[in-house]
């Protein structure tokens, strides 16, 4: 069964580059541009194994309230936030939960992914 990540990122260069770098840890990737985008696939199918999202991204919820209504709505599903331009205190996310500032690395991203799929 393979192990799906929902990538939640606007810019298409980097999204393209952030399937293929999950695809190298064994993960696939649904992947969307926004926030609502994201919610309408978790509506039909929440059963991916942990969200990443873009924190800065066009449309009414930025990747931060994203990532909040997903802890309030399935709150057992891990989420990653992701951002060059914003930094998000570890302290402030739940035990499910990791900020990765970007740029960030290949081995980075496989930490952060095995530590969450762990718990």
């Amino acid at each position: 069964m393979a192990r799906t990540v929902l990538l939640v990122e606007d810019d298409t260069i980097l999204r393209s580059l952030i399937v293929e770098a999950l695809s190298l840890i064994d993960l696939d990737a649904a992947e969307c541009a926004t926030a609502a985008e994201a919610m309408a696939i978790l509506e039909r199918d929440h059963g991916h194994v942990l969200v990443l999202t873009d924190i800065c991204m066009p449309g009414e919820m930025d990747g931060l309230e994203l990532a909040k209504t997903i802890w309030g709505r399935w709150p057992q599903l891990p989420v990653i936030v992701s951002s060059g331009n914003r930094v998000v205190s570890h302290g402030s996310l739940p035990a499910n939960a990791m900020f990765m500032r970007k740029p960030w690395a290949l081995d980075t991203l496989h930490e952060a992914v095995k530590s969450l799929l762990d718990n």
